[in-house]
């Protein structure tokens, strides 16, 4: 079995702007499509994953896992049908190009 028939999922990827105008003193924070409906895998990570992976990747959920695609730097999102995931970090798997993993933390809110 290929890796792209383990894809059971569609995601979009969204990139985290600021809007110019003020709320309150603060920007609007506002994601933009990247990336839609690409083929992908959700998991949930175990308990002993987080405690051996690194620091940066501890509190990461779940793995997120599809072909390989340059992303831009700063905050992402992903949207998997109607639920968000925050990305917390990426792997390049296998130093190829060819397999991507995102770690994804706590879903949010669509806002």
């Amino acid at each position: 079995m290929s890796f792209k028939h383990l894809l059971n999922k569609t995601c979009d990827i969204e990139v985290l702007s600021f809007n110019g105008q003020f709320e309150g003193g603060q920007r609007k924070e506002v994601y933009t499509v990247f990336a839609a409906a690409l083929p992908c895998r959700l998991r949930t990570r175990n308990a002993t994953e987080k405690r051996l992976s690194s620091p940066q990747y501890q509190q990461a959920a779940y793995s997120l896992y599809l072909e390989y695609l340059p992303l831009p730097k700063g905050s992402l999102r992903v949207k998997i049908g109607n639920s968000y995931y925050l990305v917390s970090g990426r792997l390049n798997m296998g130093g190829t190009e060819r397999f991507l993993c995102l770690y994804l933390e706590k879903k949010t809110n669509g806002e």
